[in-house]
C-alpha cells in the first residue's frame, strides 16, 4: 500500500519542446521531474531517459506511445514486444525468440501497427532490425541493445526514431498521475502478479476449467489488458493477442470488435493476394459485413478472451461464442453474473474470474480499467 502525503513537492525542469503539441495547432514543451517528494528518482526509469541513437527528434505523440510500450514491456520478462498507436496496443506477443515475438505482435493487426510506435525486451538482431524494416512503417522502435548490424540495418531508415532503454521493471515505478484542471489525480500503478492458483474456476457452477495452456493465455492476457484503454476485451492465442477490442463505452462492441479484427483477411486487405485483388477485396468486405459475427472461423476460434471488468450481461459472451472463442478469464461482480455463468454453462465456454477485490465499497474480481 503506497503512503500518500498530505503536501507533494514537484519540481519540474525544461527538457526540450517538439515541433508541436499532439496536433500541429498546438504549441507544447516537454518537461523532466528533477524532483517530487517521496519518491527516489534514482530508481525510476523514465522514457525521457531514453537515449536516442537516429531518427528525427521525438514528438509529443511518439513520447506517449513509446511510455505505454515501455510499461507494457515492464510486466514481462520471456522474449516479448509490443506495437502501440494512439496510446494503445496494436498488438502484445511472447516467443521463444524475440523475432517469433515481433512477428506475432505485428500480425495481430499489422493495419493498425503501421506508423506505429515498438519495443521490445531484448537486444535487436539484423534479423529482427530486416523483418522491422521490410515493407513495414515504424515511427519508433526502443530496446534494451542493438547489435552492430541492426543498428546498421534500422539507421538506413533516417526518420525513424531508435531508442536504446532498459526495458526491465525498475525498482520505482513512482505515482501514476493524471492532469486534471486545476489538479492531479494520484494513484498507485497496478504491476500485481497474477499466477494460475489466483483464479477462481468456477466448476462448482457447472462451468468447464481452462486447460492449462488457456489459463496461461488468460494470464498473459491480463498484464496487456490492463494496459489497455478501457472497455477491452480482447483475443490470446498462444500468448499473442489476435484480435483487441478496446476504448468502447458498450462490452458487446468491445467483444465484436475484438472478434472482427481476429478474423479481417489481412493478406487481401494489405495486397499480398496479387491474383483478382479488386474482386477479393469487395468479397472480404462483403463477408466482413455479412458473417462476422454470426460463424465462428479465423483466427478467433479456440482462443481465450480476457475482459477488463465483468460483464454486465450474457450478451457479450453470447457474442464471443459466435466467433469460436474457447474460454474467457473476467473479473465477477456484475447483479448478473449467475445470467452469464449460465450462458457460458449452456455454450460450453471455460471459464474463471479474477481474485476477489473487496475495498471502499467493491465488491467483486480484480478490474482492469485504464482511462
Amino acid at each position: 500500500m503506497m503512503g500518500f502525503q498530505e503536501i507533494i513537492e514537484i519540481s519540474l525542469e525544461k527538457f526540450g519542446e517538439p515541433r508541436y503539441g499532439e496536433n500541429p495547432q498546438q504549441d507544447a514543451v516537454i518537461y523532466k521531474i528533477e524532483s517530487i517528494s517521496g519518491i527516489p528518482l534514482e530508481k525510476l526509469i523514465p522514457i525521457i531517459s531514453a537515449e536516442q541513437l537516429n531518427g528525427k527528434p521525438m514528438s509529443f505523440n511518439n513520447w506517449l506511445d513509446a511510455d505505454g510500450v515501455l510499461k507494457m514491456l515492464w510486466q514481462f520478462e520471456d522474449p516479448t514486444a509490443a506495437v502501440f498507436k494512439h496510446v494503445t496496443p496494436a498488438g502484445v506477443a511472447q516467443g521463444n525468440t524475440i523475432i517469433e515475438a515481433y512477428e506475432k505482435a505485428w500480425n495481430c493487426d499489422p493495419l493498425s501497427a503501421f506508423g506505429g510506435v515498438a519495443g521490445v525486451n531484448r537486444k535487436v538482431t539484423k534479423e529482427l532490425a530486416e523483418y522491422i524494416t521490410d515493407g513495414k512503417f515504424l515511427e519508433v522502435i526502443l530496446a534494451p541493445e542493438y547489435e552492430d548490424g541492426a543498428l546498421e540495418v534500422l539507421c538506413k531508415k533516417k526518420n525513424m526514431r531508435v531508442l536504446k532503454i532498459d526495458t526491465n521493471m525498475p525498482e520505482e515505478v513512482g505515482y501514476d498521475m493524471r492532469v486534471i484542471t486545476g489538479g492531479f489525480l494520484i494513484q498507485e500503478f497496478d504491476f500485481s502478479k497474477l499466477a494460475p492458483e489466483d483464479l477462481i474456476y468456477l466448476e462448482d457452477k457447472g462451468i468447464k476449467k481452462p486447460t492449462e495452456k488457456q489459463i496461461q493465455d488468460m494470464i498473459f492476457g491480463w498484464y496487456v489488458v490492463r494496459r489497455t484503454r478501457s472497455n477491452t476485451i480482447l483475443l490470446v492465442k498462444n500468448l499473442a493477442t489476435i484480435g483487441i477490442g478496446c476504448g468502447q463505452q458498450s462490452r458487446v462492441d468491445a467483444a465484436f470488435i475484438a472478434g472482427w479484427k481476429a478474423n479481417k483477411p489481412y493478406d487481401v486487405l494489405l495486397g499480398k493476394a496479387e491474383e483478382k485483388r479488386s474482386l477479393q477485396i469487395n468479397n472480404a468486405i462483403y463477408n466482413l459485413a455479412n458473417l462476422v459475427g454470426i460463424t465462428p472461423y479465423g483466427r478467433s476460434k479456440g482462443s481465450v478472451a480476457v475482459s477488463d471488468a465483468f460483464y454486465p450481461f450474457p450478451d457479450a459472451i453470447k457474442v464471443l461464442y459466435h466467433f469460436g472463442v474457447a474460454a474467457s478469464l473476467s473479473p465477477a461482480g456484475s447483479i448478473r453474473d449467475e445470467e452469464v455463468h449460465k450462458a457460458m454453462r449452456e455454450l460450453g465456454i471455460a471459464a474463471a474470474h479474477t481474485p476477489y477485490v473487496k475495498k471502499g465499497g467493491y465488491k467483486g474480481g480484480m478490474r482492469a480499467f485504464l482511462h
